[in-house]
């Protein structure tokens, strides 16, 4: 039997094949699970991973082993549907989902995955790999980096910390801060120091004094 979901965990930890899957700990912390997607189990030792697209086509594409390789794994493999070819295949549950969110989307592997975790209600989402390097650049990535930024949104709703890597370009613009109109300056302790300065509009006064917010721990 697939293992079960648990409840609570310290961190649940979602992996992809980006750049910054290098800097996740190939020893995992304790009171923690590690999802992955598709191959990430061959980079990674994943307590769950999720095929969400069909899965011949994700063989096929990006694993030629993926089905006789995961078979002798003991990790559960999740994707929509059943298939009776895997030996620990676990139907996404895709009704308990929608029931729990409601008004939802999926545009990626990822973003079930997210959905799934908030469910089991753990202290920390931690992604690496999950970077959406082309999010500014691409149709595709830049809908998939919307969505999942939805689903980021949703877990700090519900009280979870997010943990993104440093090459990860979720809730951020390429080469944009990600405060509006603020500069950004970051010390060694990894938290921001914002200032604000206003500038002449047309000639008119300034708009507002310039100041600053010492300190604010802006880590996400």
């Amino acid at each position: 039997m697939p293992k079960e979901l648990v409840k609570d965990l310290g961190n649940i930890y979602i992996l992809g094949r980006g750049a910054s899957l290098v800097r996740c700990s190939v020893a995992k912390p304790e009171n923690s699970e590690y999802w992955g997607c598709n191959n990430v189990y061959r980079a990674r030792d994943v307590d769950r991973l999720f095929v969400m697209n069909d899965l011949f086509a994700t063989q096929f594409n990006r694993d030629k082993d993926l089905i006789k390789t995961v078979n002798e794994k003991d990790f559960p493999v999740y994707t929509l549907g059943k298939y009776d070819v895997l030996r620990n295949n676990v139907a996404y549950p895709m009704k308990e989902v929608i029931d729990e969110f409601g008004k939802a989307y999926f545009l990626n592997n990822t973003c079930y995955m997210v959905a799934l975790a908030i469910m089991q209600k753990p202290k920390n989402l931690t992604f690496f790999g999950v970077d959406l390097t082309f999010g500014n650049k691409s149709e595709y990535f830049r809908e998939a980096k919307a969505c999942l930024e939805f689903w980021l949104g949703v877990a700090v709703g519900r009280g979870i910390i997010i943990h993104l890597a440093q090459e990860s370009t979720l809730l951020r613009r390429i080469n944009r801060t990600k405060f509006y109109w603020w500069k950004e300056i970051l010390d060694e302790t990894h938290s921001y120091t914002l200032q604000l300065e206003p500038e002449y509009l047309w000639g008119r006064n300034k708009c507002a004094e310039k100041y600053s917010i010492q300190r604010l721990d802006c880590r996400v």
